[in-house]
């Protein structure tokens, strides 16, 4: 049997069949609370009955006291510093139930037993939520889990507490944060930012002294600096007008303070007491030490990420070095075997897993063979030429009828544009994996061109030797050598002979009449007998199948000088000599067309000319450019020595000869009298010393208006 048991068990002998009702109000305690009663729920004895404070009489008077009321008679016991007990008894037929002093003193002791034993209770329930606080701080590194149920231990065993809060101070913007919270709604979360010094928990991180407030009006009073804001954001989460008393503890790190403990009381009877205080502060203690804890984890859980990423890191470059290997010994094996730009363009489609293309920009071809190009190969060398980096651009695939993303990898050896790479992208692009495989593919590819394009030189050399050889030789000899290079002696032909200039990089020069060369043989290939290139020259020998042939050999090569005048990396001077009948006339066609294309040249002009058509134009073949400058100079010089003056005059005299001196010609050109044509004509006739009648000096002018046009 219990105290409680023994103490009701006494009361009922003493009492008899009198109703009576025990009542206790201790320290924590703001009103009497009800621990027993045998009277009806509605007797009126049921009323708590009034706070009367100790006597201040002999010593049994402060143990307790003796009441008689009309309706009942009241025993009260007090004790020192913890409060009062009263047992209400009802009247009985007008008699009272007097107790003797050993009673009372017998009722003081066992009411102090039932105290004591409430305390050893509370104190048990503390230790054990204590306990629980230590224990979670090693049994998890949640911490916001950990401080949710430290908070929640510390409203167990503080009955006064109904809700709890945690602030810590940020200081990227020195507030004190919301960090967890009991009783509360989450919005006190997103809005509340406490400054130092703010309200009660600014000022207990401020100065680390504790603060304990019992009632509403002191927790009201304490609480007015706080600003709109926050008083807004605490009141929304929980109705602030309900507060009736507040604890507030520091939470510290050795003598650093981290942040506040708040407990409320909203609706709870009890008060708080200092010892809620002291035991509130263990609470903080723990707090501390599980957030230093969270933040050591914290600290040894990214030091061993950093580890792990590391080691995954060299795991992966040792996987890729491995796989770079693989791939470099792959692509050397390709150059080592010289199995040709398709197989090199294959071979890498397999290794990255992407469709591949190659467009070869000096052969003006396609890889793999029968692939659509989907721009012009102009438009190709615009975008490209100037590049050395990749390029993504967007391109229409008849293919698909879309655009479809692109990337681009220029093949450059030195200043020489060679093709690019073509690499159609999805979503996920290339890997890096990928894209090292396509680079060092795209150096074997250009090794690949540069060799080729050197056996193409020395496969030239070859040609030039054997054309200069076919040339050079008579009779039995010619037609020995035309049938080995599988010309027919009775066949015509016509020689094109190309002259490259304004080009001074000798590789770019040596990539230009590739280019070309690989032109001609695809645009002649069905007239085209031998082509070479030679320094900075192309020679062409095309078969005639037909009275045509001139004409659209001409719209050929113009369309190829144009072409090469918009690339701007040099310009094609074209010659092309009278058609030869027969293998004996090729020598004489070649020397035409080569003083065709140097007639150009000499005057800095490209395009194409046939030698036929230069006319007198043959007459100055063998002249340099300076003495036919000089002989300009001899004839206009008089004109120039007052060019305002005789500007007029010289136009008249050039127009004149433009017009194979007609008078009416020449005078409707200039939009004058055919009487001012003929005084002007005398003018320059005495000025140049000259007679326009006489054949000598007429030739002399015709010839130098004409060098003077054609210049």
């Amino acid at each position: 049997m219990n105290s409680f048991s023994l103490l009701l068990q006494k009361l009922h002998e003493w009492f008899g069949d009198q109703p009576f009702s025990i009542w206790f109000q201790f320290s924590r305690d703001r009103h009497f609370r009800l621990i027993f009663s045998s009277f009806h729920e509605t007797a009126a004895t049921n009323i708590p009955p009034t706070t009367v404070p100790r006597c201040d009489g002999d010593a049994s008077h402060m143990r307790y006291t003796y009441e008689s009321l009309p309706s009942q008679q009241m025993y009260r016991f007090f004790y020192e510093k913890e409060g009062q007990a009263v047992i209400c008894l009802a009247h009985k037929a007008n008699q009272s139930v007097i107790l003797t002093s050993d009673q009372r003193e017998l009722l003081w002791f066992g009411i102090h037993l039932l105290l004591a034993e409430e305390k050893m209770t509370a104190k048990a329930e503390e230790s054990k939520k204590l306990f629980e606080g230590i224990r979670s701080i090693s049994a998890t590194l949640d911490v916001h889990q950990i401080i949710r149920g430290i908070i929640g231990n510390a409203l167990a065993v503080i009955p006064a507490a109904d809700a709890g809060l945690l602030h810590l101070y940020d200081p990227t913007i020195d507030r004190l944060i919301p960090k967890a919270t009991v009783g509360f709604h989450d919005t006190v979360f997103k809005d509340l930012k406490m400054r130092v010094g703010e309200s009660i928990a600014g000022k207990v991180f401020e100065d680390g002294i504790p603060r304990m407030y019992k009632t509403s009006q002191e927790t009201t009073y304490a609480m007015k600096d706080i600003s709109a804001d926050n008083f807004h954001s605490l009141n929304h989460a929980k109705t602030l007008r309900d507060l009736n008393g507040l604890l507030c503890v520091p939470i510290s790190r050795e003598e650093k303070r981290i942040g506040v403990l708040v407990l409320h009381q909203f609706y709870q009877e009890n008060v708080f007491t200092e010892y809620d205080l002291d035991l509130l502060q263990g609470f903080a203690d723990q707090t501390s030490i599980a957030l230093q804890n969270a933040e050591l984890y914290a600290e040894v859980k990214r030091a061993y990420e950093h580890m792990a990423a590391m080691s995954a890191q060299l795991q992966a470059k040792h996987d890729d070095l491995i796989q770079r290997n693989q791939i470099h010994e792959s692509i050397k094996q390709l150059s080592l075997q010289n199995k040709g730009a398709e197989t090199i363009v294959k071979t890498l489609s397999k290794m990255t897993g992407h469709s591949i293309y190659f467009a070869d920009w000096l052969e003006q071809k396609m890889y793999p063979e029968k692939s659509v190009l989907f721009f012009s190969w102009d438009e190709l060398y615009s975008l490209l030429n100037k590049r050395r980096q990749p390029v993504s651009v967007s391109l229409f695939s008849p293919a698909t009828g879309d655009d479809q993303l692109f990337c681009l990898y220029p093949l450059i050896n030195g200043s020489i544009f060679l093709g690019c790479l073509m690499i159609p992208l999805d979503e996920c692009g290339l890997s890096d994996l990928a894209r090292m495989t396509v680079e060092q593919g795209r150096a074997v590819l250009i090794l690949d061109l540069v060799k080729k394009q050197s056996i193409s030189s020395v496969l030239y050399k070859r040609a030039h030797d054997l054309f200069q050889e076919l040339i050079a030789s008579k009779g039995n000899e010619l037609v020995d050598r035309a049938r080995s290079m599988g010309l027919q002696p009775q066949a015509k032909y016509y020689v094109v002979y190309a002259h490259l200039t304004q080009c001074h990089d000798l590789a770019l020069l040596e990539a230009n009449i590739h280019r070309l060369i690989t032109r001609w043989k695809w645009e002649f290939s069905k007239t085209q007998m031998f082509v070479y290139g030679f320094h900075n020259h192309v020679t062409l020998l095309i078969r005639s199948l037909g009275s045509r042939d001139g004409k659209d050999i001409r719209e050929r090569l113009q369309q190829a000088s144009y072409e090469w005048e918009l690339g701007k990396e040099a310009s094609l001077s074209i010659g092309v000599g009278s058609m030869a009948s027969g293998i004996e006339q090729i020598s004489k066609s070649y020397e035409e067309a080569k003083k065709a294309a140097h007639y150009l040249t000499n005057r800095s002009r490209y395009g194409v000319v046939h030698y036929k058509d230069l006319g007198v134009n043959r007459l100055m073949l063998n002249q340099s450019q300076a003495d036919i400058d000089a002989f300009i100079q001899d004839v206009f010089a008089p004109f120039w020595q007052d060019p305002e003056k005789y500007q007029e005059w010289e136009q008249t005299i050039m127009t004149y000869m433009k017009y194979s001196q007609s008078p009416q010609l020449t005078a409707k050109e200039l939009h004058i009298h055919v009487n001012t044509l003929y005084q002007r004509l005398r003018k320059v006739e005495e000025l140049l010393h000259i007679d326009l009648r006489n054949p000598e000096d007429l030739l002399k002018l015709q010839l130098a208006c004409h060098l003077r046009q054609e210049g």
